[in-house]
């Protein structure tokens, strides 16, 4: 008989859309599946809307739980789950019916311990863009260790860093949860979970669809601090490495932490009094991990250049940046 395969989906304010998800996760092709849906105390009908769900089918497991975020309601399913394989799917998303299938045929067919797909991310005109597919070759699996796997993602090749769009040996979280960021958990988790994996089965197939809508955290206009928690994860990772670490995954490392603090530091700009120290200590990593930026052939031409205009200063980027919105 096939593993049991436990698929986590977080709940909160989601009414308009946890109905097609879930419908998604019931229609797989591989069905020995626990599906267990987290009510993180939503204000609206999704708690409601959850315990009917689990009328229509046995293997839908629901928690409720007062809010506490969307971290400590993935941590409450993993504590409970029962399956040799897990997988997370946000409630605003769906995915194709082979989805499980396919992960689990690259894990097996490839003695993996996590294995990846390529995802659509759904505009909300509900047009398509294909997403961290290698090829047009649905069948390609390209295997890679867990630190090669790591470096490709600090690049932004291969997979997405979203904990969603991968299936896991459950073994891997025996000792890592999410984190309490309010951004970035996602990251937080793939960067620990693929650090212990020996192979990762990376296919080609775009399986999951990645909703974007006014109500998304990563759309969100308001509180712009949020993104400061990329800051913090970034910081952590380089910290967690020190210096014993080989000059590729450092170059790829500093590459991500530089893009990250030139992103978040734009998003503050819109806050013009407030959070100097967040700033300021922005400004400081870029000082001091520009050099490697620059000097890293595989880093993003854009980026390399955003090094380089730092040199002036940040007013001088930001002078670039606006003139380059303008245009655009």
């Amino acid at each position: 008989m096939n593993p049991l395969i436990s698929i986590i989906v977080p709940v909160y304010n989601v009414e308009k859309y946890i109905k097609k998800c879930v419908a998604s996760l019931c229609a797989q092709t591989y069905e020995n599946l626990e599906i267990i849906l987290i009510d993180d105390g939503s204000p609206d009908m999704s708690g409601a809307i959850c315990d009917e769900l689990q009328k229509t089918d046995d293997r839908i497991v629901v928690l409720h739980q007062k809010n506490a975020g969307v971290s400590k309601a993935r941590n409450a399913a993993l504590d409970i789950m029962h399956g040799d394989y897990v997988t997370f799917v946000d409630a605003d998303d769906y995915v194709a019916p082979d989805f499980i299938a396919c992960l689990y045929h690259a894990i097996e067919s490839k003695n993996a311990d996590i294995s990846t797909c390529g995802h659509y991310r759904v505009n909300p005109d509900s047009s398509l863009k294909r997403i961290y597919s290698l090829s047009d070759n649905p069948e390609e699996i390209l295997c890679l260790t867990g630190n090669e796997s790591i470096i490709q993602l600090f690049y932004g090749n291969v997979c997405s860093a979203s904990s969603g769009s991968k299936l896991y040996k459950k073994t891997l979280f025996q000792s890592v949860r999410f984190p309490d960021y309010i951004m970035g958990e996602d990251t937080f988790v793939v960067y620990y979970t693929f650090k212990q994996a020996k192979m990762i089965a990376h296919t080609n197939k775009p399986l999951y669809f990645y909703v974007q809508h006014s109500g998304s955290v990563t759309n969100s206009r308001c509180n712009y601090i949020k993104f400061y928690d990329y800051v913090k994860l970034y910081d952590h990772i380089i910290r967690s490495v020190g210096t014993a670490v080989d000059k590729e995954f450092f170059a790829a490392l500093t590459n991500r932490l530089i893009e990250n603090n030139f992103w978040v530091y734009m998003k503050l700009r819109n806050c013009p009094n407030l959070y100097f120290a967040e700033k300021r200590h922005i400004e400081d990593n870029i000082k001091k991990y520009r050099k490697y930026v620059i000097a890293n052939p595989n880093a993003e031409l854009r980026v390399r250049a955003a090094c380089l205009l730092s040199y002036g200063g940040m007013h001088a980027l930001d002078m670039v940046y606006d003139k380059i919105n303008r245009k655009n």
